[in-house]
């Protein structure tokens, strides 16, 4: 008996072998799969036309352009004159366009103290 049961668990270990792959390649299959909502990558999605006219200075805040925008490509804190700013850039490369030029980005500056938008600027990459 003690034979027949190292024999048994042998064949078990070997069936699920079969079955992990297969579970594995059905997950990467299914990444392969876009949803429409999330197509874009951080960098690839188009900056809204007039988005900037939504964010208005000394009102709107990081939570707000986060809610409006998403993430950002770059954060950074910088030292300033007054303090601390945050600054963060979204920025859209048309990887479609046969010469790679055709870009832009949108440059954001936070107060440290309240993470309010001290100035939107708006640019060619």
């Amino acid at each position: 008996m003690t034979i027949r049961g190292k024999t048994d668990v042998k064949k078990r270990q070997w069936f699920g072998i079969p079955r992990t792959w297969l579970f594995v390649l059905t997950i990467l299959l299914s990444a392969c799969v876009h949803n429409p909502d999330y197509f874009y990558e951080i960098g690839e999605r188009p900056i809204p036309p007039g988005i900037e006219k939504k964010i208005i200075p000394h009102t709107t805040t990081q939570d707000d352009v986060l809610n409006l925008l998403g993430e950002p490509v770059v954060r950074l804190k910088t030292q300033s004159n007054e303090g601390h700013i945050h600054i963060w850039t979204y920025s859209y490369m048309d990887l479609e366009s046969p010469t790679h030029d055709k870009g832009e980005s949108l440059t954001i500056t936070f107060d440290d103290d309240t993470f309010v938008v001290q100035s939107v600027t708006r640019g060619p990459l």
